[in-house]
């Protein structure tokens, strides 16, 4: 994408030039972004591990959470003396797996893929114990939950998404009120809605109905994040098409990974 466009979309954020030049910079030195030159042109493109990380976000944040369990477990157990464990433990984290004991990690349906992914990209000598299937005999429901509440804080989370519910109240009900917003204006709304949701779905361990309240707020704020994108989309992508490019002009048409999300 044109450093150019970029610029343009986020004056809409009300950052200048440099601001937006010193963003770029650092996601070029984390390893998201590579930078080239065109002439005077300057254009960013997701490196390869960059597009690794994004399509795991991406499927975290709009696929919704799972909606059956067969009673499976995953236990990691970490490389006492790796020089990636605690790297390894982040990721796992990012995954949702808790704390169950020093050492010790645990989810009941991760993303298989995802840990795949993650366990391979090590050196075979750092990779973890993994242990995956079903628990032997059948758990009451109170130690299942006494479990979660040990691994996960599901109320630092049900605080999270309140807010998150709270400050698009207003927007979602002049949406349904009939508000057709404008183009740019649905871009910037739909980039502030995935920033925030974003924040709090990728710290959602997103664990089965079983094990969570029966009430999870998780599921509203999933309804109505789907809700508002769905809304916005259009406009905003109309705005996409006319005013960002690539090094080839135009943008390609979003590919068949956008139309599923949310769905």
């Amino acid at each position: 994408m044109l450093l150019a466009d970029l610029i343009a979309l986020l004056e809409g954020f009300q950052l200048n030039d440099s601001q937006v030049r010193t963003a770029l910079s650092r996601l070029v030195a984390d390893g998201w972004l590579a930078a080239e030159r065109q002439g005077r042109r300057s254009l960013y493109r997701l490196t390869e591990t960059g597009r690794h990380r994004f399509d795991e976000a991406t499927r975290r944040i709009y696929a919704g959470p799972p909606t059956a369990w067969r009673g499976e477990w995953h236990l990691v157990i970490l490389p006492p003396d790796s020089a990636s464990r605690d790297e390894l433990k982040k990721d796992l984290g990012w995954l949702g797996f808790g704390h169950l004991a020093p050492g010790v990690m645990l989810h009941p349906a991760p993303d298989r893929d995802s840990l795949a992914s993650v366990i391979g990209d090590l050196p075979a000598p750092e990779r973890p114990l993994v242990i995956a299937g079903a628990t032997a005999f059948a758990a009451a429901p109170d130690p299942l939950h006494g479990l979660v509440a040990r691994c996960w804080d599901l109320a630092a989370l049900t605080a999270s998404y309140r807010d998150f519910l709270a400050a698009f109240a207003a927007l979602g009900a002049a949406l349904a009120a009939g508000l057709k917003p404008q183009p740019l204006p649905a871009l910037l709304a739909r980039l502030i809605l995935i920033h925030d949701y974003r924040r709090i779905i990728l710290r959602d361990p997103l664990l089965p109905p079983r094990l969570l309240p029966g009430d999870w707020i998780g599921r509203a704020a999933y309804r109505e994040a789907r809700r508002l994108y769905r809304r916005l989309a259009r406009p905003a992508e109309r705005w996409i098409d006319a005013h960002l490019h690539g090094e080839d002009g135009a943008l390609p048409p979003p590919d068949a990974a956008f139309r599923e999300r949310f769905r």
